[in-house]
Formats: structure tokens, C-alpha cells, sequence
């Protein structure tokens, strides 16, 4: 079976523009472009989403998380180690008649700059480099990136080969140009959004739903979208929430306010030790992990954002699998952090479809709209 992976959309639209003088008809036809590129999403087991781009020329093929977390890409080198738990493609720098290394010119030997790309959980190194980056059918010549290396155990483990940052351009490395900023600065979409829809469908085939930068599809959503602005100052699609709920009792857990990073490259939903304790015991257990018949009598869980309440059920936050025993085993994707901020993962993000607005990038918004199933 042949299945299709991303592609570049040209969508034409005609517009007429109609002039009535003298008792004369004049029709002016004007044609407008749209460009969008959609790369169609892989559910990794419940845990993650990953998609297909190519680097180089010719291309190199790669199945990279889309992280609005973060605002670097990076791809494994011919460093990156065979001890890994899945195998990987490497980018071969020699490979591609596109490719260059870029120098440190502040260093009186000029070399190759290496930096240190850490997230929250995993780590590795990366030369910085530039190459030409297709995504969904767009090409985005000379895009700054990074070819890894030495990962820690934790990214020795992980499905994916790569990771796409599509935070907002100050979370980036200094002196580097991100993916959202190419797309801009040099008018490869028309629409300066982009768009996701994850579906937690799985096996080879399967429609996991779909990342589309230059505009949305809305067989992907029902109604409209309500949008709400980005707080300035940290980089992250940050927004603020005014009032969480677990079937209509107010938990207190955000009062007046609290924070929120909307999040596609995190599993779960994280919230500050004590909040997501209270919600423990709203639904009757002390920890994540809970016993299989009572996900069936979970409560609905609402956020609050901009007056607004946006629920999630039990398919979205209660999550079954198997123990290395071939035992069933039921976890919340619920989790306690050191941080004060909330984080909204993929078990919220399956259940909103949500476009993260970039007309201006000192003005970003959020749209979330109620997923089509």
C-alpha cells in the first residue's frame, strides 16, 4: 500500500473583481495563490507524534517530532552511536551538494560550532550547519539546523530521528535562523499559521491527523476557533488559564491565574505538585497510576482559558497498556512538576485541534477549536 506522507499544496483562488459604469459590465479576474505544506502525522504508541521531512540535495529522509517547546532542529550525524534502542538514519554532510558547516569566525582557528541541546528530559550535542529542509513539499533553502551527536541514554531510546522546534524565535540558539522565521522572512506560506491535528490512531497506515503550515484543514475541527493571546517574554506558546475543574468543581488549583505552555512535544499534562495532587483526590487516587476499572467512571476535567472552559475525558487523560508481564496496567497523563507553570500536552491537544497564530511574531495567539472525530 502507498502511502502518502506530506505534500505541497497550491491552492488557486479565483477573485472577481466587478465594475458597473456607464451601464458597462467590467470583470477584473485576479488569481491568488495559497501555499501550504502538510506532513501527515505517525502515532508512536499513545506517546508521541512524528512526521517526515528531507534535508539536503538530494534529500535525506527523517521522521522529526514537531515541538512547539523548542525553536532548534537537529537531525543525527554519522557520529550518532548504533548502540540506539531503534535504528536511525544519519545524514551523510558529504552526501549532499547543498550542505555547509558554519564557523565560529570570533575563534582565530574558526572552528565548527558545537553546542549543547538539552530538554527537559534528554540531551545531546550538535553541529551547527545549514542545508536545504523540505517540508511538506516546501523547500526552505540554506535553514539553519544542527547534526547530532553524542546523545544521553534517554535520546538513545526514543522512536523518532529528530525533533523540529517550533517555539517562537527567542527560545533559538543566538545567531541562528529558525524554521518558523524562514517560512516567514521569505514568503513560503501565504497565511503566516500553522496548524495540528493528532488523533490517537495507530499502526502503519493510520491517520494520526496532520501538521499543515500555511493554513488548516477544517474537516479537522467543528465550529470555530477561540483564539487567545501568547504572553510576552518567554518564547514558549504561553498562555494564561484562569480556572481548572473536575466535573464542574472549581479545584482552586488556578486561582486567580496561572500559566499554561501549549505543548505538542510533551506526552502528558503537567501542572505544579500540590495542583495535580488536588486532582488526584478529585477523582480518588494518591498517584498517576490507577486501577483499570475505574477509568471507566474517570470525571470530565476542564481549563479555563480566556472565559472559556475546555474539557477532557477520560480517553484523553487515562492511558492503558501492557507491563513487561503482559499485564494490563491504566496511568493518568497527569504529572507533578517543580514548576509553577502548567504544561498542555498531547492528551489535551488530541482533544482541541489548535492553530498557533504567527502573523506577528511580538503578537503570537492560539486557536483551539473542538477536534472532529
Amino acid at each position: 500500500m502507498f502511502t502518502l506522507k506530506s505534500f505541497f499544496v497550491i491552492v488557486t483562488i479565483i477573485i472577481c473583481d466587478l465594475q458597473i459604469s456607464n451601464g458597462s459590465v467590467s470583470l477584473t479576474i485576479k488569481k491568488k495563490n495559497i501555499n501550504e505544506g502538510v506532513v501527515s502525522l505517525t502515532n508512536f504508541d499513545d506517546v508521541i507524534y512524528y512526521g517526515e521531512v528531507s534535508v539536503g540535495t538530494p534529500p535525506q529522509k527523517f521522521n522529526v517530532v514537531f515541538d512547539t517547546g523548542s525553536s532548534n532542529f537537529w537531525i543525527p550525524s554519522t557520529k550518532w552511536p548504533t548502540d540506539t534502542v531503534y535504528p536511525h538514519p544519519k545524514f551523510n554532510t558529504e552526501g549532499s551538494k547543498t550542505y555547509t558547516a558554519k564557523y565560529d569566525n570570533t575563534d582565530k582557528h574558526k572552528r565548527k560550532i558545537n553546542v549543547d541541546i538539552t530538554y527537559t528530559v534528554g540531551a545531546l550535542k550538535g553541529t551547527l550547519s545549514q542545508d536545504n529542509l523540505i517540508l511538506g513539499g516546501i523547500i526552505l533553502e540554506a535553514q539553519d539546523f544542527f547534526v547530532g551527536f553524542k546523545p544521553d541514554l534517554h535520546m538513545k531510546k526514543v522512536k523518532f530521528d529528530g525533533i523540529l522546534g517550533l517555539g517562537l524565535p527567542s527560545l533559538k540558539f543566538a545567531g541562528t535562523v529558525s524554521v518558523l522565521e524562514n517560512l516567514v522572512n521569505k514568503k513560503l506560506i501565504t497565511q503566516h499559521i500553522f496548524s495540528i491535528r493528532m488523533t490517537p490512531r495507530k499502526g502503519p497506515g493510520a491517520d494520526a491527523g496532520q501538521i499543515i503550515f500555511g493554513g488548516l484543514n477544517e474537516r479537522h475541527f467543528l465550529g470555530k476557533h477561540f483564539y487567545v493571546p501568547v504572553l510576552s517574554g518567554k518564547g514558549f506558546w504561553n498562555i494564561s488559564m484562569s480556572q481548572i475543574s473536575v466535573n464542574g468543581e472549581d479545584m482552586k488549583a488556578c486561582a486567580p491565574q496561572c500559566f499554561a505552555f501549549v505543548d505538542a512535544g510533551t506526552t502528558d499534562i503537567f501542572g505544579p505538585k500540590d495542583e495535580i495532587m488536588k486532582i488526584y483526590a478529585a477523582v480518588n487516587t494518591t498517584k498517576k497510576q490507577i486501577a483499570c476499572y475505574k477509568v471507566k467512571t474517570l470525571p470530565v476535567i476542564s481549563f479555563v482559558i480566556g472565559g472559556k472552559s475546555f474539557s477532557i475525558t477520560r480517553n484523553n487523560y487515562a492511558y492503558e497498556y501492557l507491563d513487561r508481564r503482559g499485564a494490563k496496567r491504566c496511568d493518568l497523563r497527569l504529572e507533578q512538576s517543580d514548576s509553577n507553570t502548567w504544561v498542555l500536552g498531547i492528551a489535551f491537544m488530541e482533544a482541541y485541534h489548535t492553530v498557533f497564530d504567527i502573523q506577528d511574531f511580538n503578537k503570537p495567539k492560539i486557536g483551539f477549536a473542538s477536534a472532529a472525530p
